[in-house]
């Protein structure tokens, strides 16, 4: 590694109600695999006091600080648990999760969020935490979901899952980098629709013709890493249907799941794009959101060591389907 890429920090959000252990195991590995620091983050809110008692809320704030200081050693404590050797450094800090947890990831290698299946109001505001940081982060954002056992249905064996479409996306070096460092395969998919005719009366193009267009279009993504990666094997898989479920699909038993998205425009950074909206719902595993206009920090970093939506493409190809992620 070099300078400042090898000192730029895992940075990984924890809060106070014990949610986040999967996801502070899981940077913590990381941070030591790409011997960089870890820092733990934690947001808290001020509770609420009678604005006209100054000591009632002076206490108040003084009792959530120290509530945050022992969410965070609790949490560091874990860390070292997990690589004893790895810098770890804490922050405390007061405001909301969403808008907080963004001002860190300037300069960060990336940020980890964990996550648990919720209903109601308080699953949706996770969710709506994920979603905002993982459209607007200045770094690589990695939800982290509670893990499958090796016996659940669909298990399979551990992989690195990339969804691929008709763009160059930085989420390929991200997987294949992620595949190196863990000794694991790529398994690249893509989803693909037969053509459409442009009227009713119309004749579409052969089926035969616009999965061959894919899997060209697949190959050709491939053809930039796999030279790079040459010890990386990769696995190709061409699904006629919906991006989201495609990759739903894979991502059980997957050590990991990367998708790529594009731009960082409010509006649609803030909406994030339908496919990975609905994989970060319903996916099985780990999930990295990479945005193709900023580089994938693992993909510059020499190796260490040994719900459906029918949005969900558009299309600019004769059988090419675009993730709108």
């Amino acid at each position: 590694m070099r300078g400042n890429a090898a000192r730029a920090a895992v940075v990984v959000a924890v809060d106070d109600a014990g949610t986040a252990g999967d996801a502070v195991d899981w940077a913590s590995a990381e941070a030591a695999t790409r011997r960089c620091p870890l820092r733990i983050v934690h947001v808290f809110h001020q509770p609420l006091a009678d604005p006209y008692c100054i000591a009632a809320a002076t206490d108040n704030l003084l009792t959530a600080r120290a509530t945050a200081e022992g969410v965070l050693r609790k949490a560091a404590a874990r860390a070292h648990s997990v690589a004893s050797d790895i810098e770890v450094s804490t922050t405390a800090l007061r405001g909301t999760p969403s808008h907080t947890l963004l001002g860190q990831t300037a300069g960060a290698q990336l940020l980890v969020l964990g996550s648990r299946a919720r209903h109601g109001l308080r699953g949706l505001l996770t969710r709506s935490v994920s979603i905002h940081l993982a459209a607007h982060a200045a770094c690589p954002v990695v939800v982290i979901r509670p893990t499958q056992p090796a016996d659940a249905p669909g298990w399979s064996p551990p992989r690195i899952v990339v969804g691929v479409d008709a763009t160059e996306s930085s989420a390929l070096g991200f997987a294949f980098q992620a595949a190196r460092q863990r000794g694991l395969p790529v398994f690249a998919v893509r989803a693909w629709t037969p053509d459409r005719p442009t009227d009713l009366e119309g004749i579409s193009g052969p089926t035969t013709l616009a999965e061959l267009l894919a899997r060209r279009a697949l190959e050709r993504a491939l053809g930039r890493w796999r030279p790079e990666f040459p010890d990386v094997p990769v696995h190709t898989t061409l699904v006629r249907g919906d991006p989201a479920q495609a990759l739903i699909n894979q991502s059980h038993g997957a050590a990991l799941l990367v998708i790529g998205t594009r731009g960082h425009g409010h509006l649609r950074g803030t909406m994030l794009g339908s496919v990975t909206q609905t994989v970060l719902q319903h996916g099985h595993s780990p999930l990295a959101v990479i945005h193709d206009t900023a580089t994938a920090p693992t993909a510059a970093v020499p190796n260490p060591g040994p719900g459906r939506d029918t949005r969900a493409g558009r299309r600019d190809a004769p059988g090419n389907r675009r993730w709108s992620a």
